[in-house]
């Protein structure tokens, strides 16, 4: 089963979630993004990574492709 990363804001900074627990503290969404690929490229294929914008809907950011 691949897994998913979705960087969300949390208590007033940005998180990210994986199965169902927050962790990091990062100041902008793009840094909580760019820290949710490194993981899911650590991770493998068929990690996701989806964010929080404007708007409550997840985009999607990417899906790892293999060894970095």
């Amino acid at each position: 089963m691949a897994t998913d990363f979705y960087v969300v804001k949390h208590h007033g900074a940005w998180r990210i979630r994986v199965d169902g627990k927050h962790h990091g503290d990062f100041a902008s969404r793009v840094a909580a993004v760019d820290a949710a690929k490194t993981e899911a490229h650590a991770v493998g294929l068929g990690a996701k990574v989806f964010s929080t914008g404007v708007i409550t809907q997840f985009h999607y950011e990417c899906e790892a492709q293999g060894a970095l």
